[in-house]
């Protein structure tokens, strides 16, 4: 009998041995899939839009590649934690630095919501839509809510907890479309989803069932990489006609469109509602700009799928939301232009910034006539 027990002694003790070393091996290699997997934007300092000066837009895209994915918030999901960088700055509420004059005060307040295009994916701090706005309007303090992937009603739940501690700026500027149809259209997602609601229910569903005394939880590093390798596989298995869907649901796509107006004129009725001025602008993407794309590998479905959502955008703005028209700006063809803007199909390198935000300063003196006046005391 002893030495029965003690084979099976020996047995568990080579069993949590094989577990051990399994487990680091796993995170080894995810460790180093993560480290060599190619960065998003590695050669994007090589792209005509930064011929000026590849270097200095060499260190922006590698700051912005080493950035942290970000951290976890309830009803928003993620957000950036704080940052100090040479390009990059994140301050300790999430958001990106943004333009101020030395030495002002300014007593009005002007807020931007939307991904990572506001964010200022392809810019340096003082380079990105909000900052550049900034420059012309020194009376308005500027703030950048833009966060990555956002799609409108994560910026509207962003916004709901500002408003809830008393934020009231003057004017309110969300630019949205682009994340809410790259996300919304994915074959997996829905019309409300966000882009890491299938990320983060697949985590849960691996291990949100699992006590931490279990074996699973003590095999979890082994699990995480079996995962990453089954979705990696099924991710390449997928082809892009199969990974979106919009084009082929006309109902999906009018559903999308009608969420993204139904988020802006709740935001409308808010912002109306203590005396500001609420602007929802439809962003540009390059399937549709009139502008030099020979530098970039575009995948022509995901085209189809703007071209599935966009008008609905437009026909739905009409049909059910006529109250949003005058709050309504849209930008699809505002870059239309011969320089080089497009980093990808949708990010801007800094001159595509500029013009952005030149538009939205039109619109803005519009509706605060005062504003184009002070705007003669112009940043170059």
């Amino acid at each position: 009998m002893k030495q029965f027990l003690g084979i099976i002694g020996i047995n568990i003790v080579i069993l949590g041995f094989l577990v051990f070393v399994l487990n680091i091996m796993s995170i080894a290699i995810i460790q180093i899939y993560n480290w060599q997997k190619p960065k998003q934007y590695a050669q994007s300092h090589l792209f005509p839009n930064y011929k000026d000066d590849p270097e200095a837009a060499k260190v922006l895209f590698g700051e912005y590649d080493n950035l942290t994915k970000g951290y976890y918030e309830s009803f928003y999901a993620w957000r950036r934690p704080e940052t100090a960088n040479t390009t990059i700055n994140i301050n300790a509420s999430g958001q990106r630095v943004t333009y101020r004059p030395e030495g002002t005060d300014p007593d009005k307040k002007i807020a931007f919501f939307g991904g990572s295009t506001t964010w200022g994916t392809g810019a340096d701090d003082m380079s990105t839509i909000p900052s550049y706005v900034a420059k012309q309007l020194p009376e308005f303090e500027a703030t950048n809510f833009g966060e990555t992937g956002y799609i409108a009603h994560q910026s509207l739940n962003r916004f709901l907890k500002h408003y809830f501690e008393g934020y009231r700026p003057e004017v309110v500027v969300f630019y949205d479309g682009v994340n809410d149809v790259w996300n919304k259209c994915r074959s997996e997602l829905n019309p409300f989803a966000h882009s890491r609601e299938f990320e983060i229910r697949t985590t849960l569903s691996e291990t949100g069932t699992t006590s931490p005394d279990s074996f699973w939880a003590v095999v979890g590093p082994i699990r995480n990489l079996a995962g990453k390798v089954s979705r990696t596989l099924d991710s390449r298995a997928r082809s892009s006609t199969d990974f979106y869907d919009c084009h082929e649901d006309a109902q999906k796509a009018e559903q999308i469109a009608r969420v993204l107006l139904s988020d802006w004129q709740i935001m409308k009725n808010i912002v109306e509602g203590y005396g500001g001025e609420f602007i929802g602008i439809l962003q540009p993407h390059a399937f549709v700009s009139k502008t030099p794309l020979e530098h970039l590998d575009l995948d022509p479905t995901l085209g189809e799928q703007y071209d599935a959502v966009y008008p609905k955008v437009i026909d739905l703005l009409d049909s059910e939301f006529p109250d949003l028209r005058p709050n309504f700006v849209d930008l699809t063809h505002a870059l239309d232009t011969d320089e080089y803007v497009y980093i990808d199909w949708c990010h801007l390198s800094p001159n595509g910034n500029e013009m952005v935000a030149g538009f939205m300063l039109e619109e803005i003196g519009e509706r605060l006539p005062e504003t184009a006046a002070s705007s003669s005391q112009r940043v170059n």
